[in-house]
């Protein structure tokens, strides 16, 4: 594997370095097209009275530091320019900065009230491969329980509370009445499951604080939280996650309470996969417009979730082996290919950038970590290399820092997609290559192992 902009290549052993005769390897050239772009934006708003700009902030449905910004033409329908933006500094790095390690674990998780319980873990983790810690078995078993549990409770809050008053009666009525009239003839075909007879009954269900499906969900959650506090003392924000496992007593009645809930909230999960199917295949047919909805280019990155009790032993060297025994595993994707699912892959080319963000740029001296513990080159820009650094008394409005649009940052993995076209082993470990003079890998020289890197 071998990448378009970053100067990393691999030697027959899959080795990562930096290629000879970079001078400066790292570099890159920032565009002005944001600033272009607002400004023939900024344009058009003064010379034409049919192009509005149209503003969300605060999206409180999803977050109240989430800002939706729009310029349309209402005379033709069109969307001139939209973006998002975070308005709010969150300055978690910079608050953990000279405090106890352990404090990342309960600081970390107040970034959210919905998936606190991945940031404690992400913590926790991070402090057992500094310290060379590694949990026994049944800890990682009750910590995956914990996280399965957040799950449980994240996903009808996201369906039923935050995202399903959009294809509820109360929106859909007055937003789309052709779509509603289609609602009120349509049979719904999961009726006999779900128990709505069409699909304006089942939007029906839907409205918020009234409809018995936003109600069902409220209980659902609470009954899931009940889960994420038998194993980690409370929720949100865990209290019982520790370096090297978990501080929770555990017992038989322990994991009796949580396997009622558990029971319960698969038959509802069940239930629930046949109302969505129902909605989405409606609204498909209702308005064919539906389909465009999300679509982009397919670039996905996953680094997995739930360690396997048997392999993970929280040393870097390993994470490569320990990743793939994820019950859910890592991988990125580039243009809907499968590029690797190794941990020392992903990690080395993940980077951050702040020009479009109220922070000032942290690459211009010497970074702290140019290599991994493997010895294996990382950008400058990378996450370890980061230091926050805000820029004071910008922010507070729209435009005020030209290009300037958010408090978050960018992140980037290998900055464009990576290609096999080099003469390369396939990745850093993902499998370990074996040269072969008789029957070379179709586009790299290489032969692998294993079935997904045969491309």
């Amino acid at each position: 594997m071998c990448f378009k902009n970053l100067p990393i290549e691999f030697d027959e052993q899959g080795r990562a370095h930096l290629k000879e005769g970079a001078t400066d390897p790292y570099t890159y050239t920032s565009t002005r097209a944001v600033e272009d772009r607002q400004q023939r934006i900024e344009e058009l708003l003064a010379r034409n009275g049919h192009i509005k700009e149209v503003s969300i902030d605060p999206v409180t449905r999803v977050a109240g530091a989430l800002a939706f910004h729009s310029v349309v033409d209402l005379e033709n329908r069109t969307v001139h320019d939209a973006h998002s933006m975070a308005t709010l500094f969150r300055g978690y790095e910079v608050i953990l900065k000279g405090r106890d390690p352990r404090d990342a674990i309960y600081i970390s998780s107040r970034a959210c009230g919905v998936c606190g319980g991945v940031h404690s873990n992400c913590a926790a983790e991070a402090i057992e491969m500094a310290f060379g810690v590694q949990p026994p078995p049944m800890g990682i078993v009750v910590r995956n329980l914990g996280q399965a549990a957040e799950f449980l409770y994240d996903h009808p809050l996201h369906l039923f509370l935050l995202a399903g008053p959009d294809y509820s009666e109360a929106i859909i009525r007055s937003t789309n009445p052709e779509i509603w009239g289609k609602a009120e003839q349509a049979a719904a075909p999961n009726a006999a499951v779900h128990g709505f007879r069409t699909m304006a009954d089942l939007m029906t269900a839907l409205n918020p604080l009234s409809g018995p499906l936003y109600l069902e969900a409220l209980e659902i959650t609470r009954r899931a939280r009940e889960m994420c506090s038998l194993v980690w003392g409370k929720y949100p924000h865990p209290q019982t996650i520790v370096p090297g496992g978990i501080s929770t007593t555990i017992s038989t009645q322990t994991f009796n309470e949580y396997q009622i809930r558990l029971f319960t909230l698969l038959d509802h999960a069940k239930r629930m996969v046949t109302i969505w199917d129902d909605i989405s295949e409606f609204l498909y047919q209702a308005n064919p417009g539906f389909h465009r909805v999300g679509v982009r280019p397919r670039h996905l990155i996953d680094l997995g979730i739930w360690e396997h009790h048997e392999a993970y032993d929280a040393r870097y060297e390993h994470a490569a082996d320990w990743g793939e025994r994820r019950w859910a595993t890592p991988g990125v994707m580039i243009d809907g290919e499968l590029r690797t699912t190794s941990l020392h892959s992903i990690n080395l080319g993940l980077e951050e950038f702040v020009e479009h963000s109220y922070y000032e740029g942290w690459a211009g001296g010497t970074p702290p970590y140019r290599t991994d513990p493997l010895g294996s080159p990382l950008s400058p820009h990378h996450p370890w290399n980061k230091q926050t650094l805000p820029r004071p008394g910008v922010g507070a409005g729209r435009r005020n820092t030209p290009g300037a649009r958010r408090r978050a940052g960018t992140a980037r993995w290998w900055r464009r997609a990576p290609t096999r076209a080099c003469g390369s082993p396939p990745s850093p470990r993902s499998c370990p290559p074996t040269p072969s003079s008789s029957r070379p890998g179709p586009v790299c020289g290489w032969s692998c192992r294993r079935a997904r890197c045969r491309r």
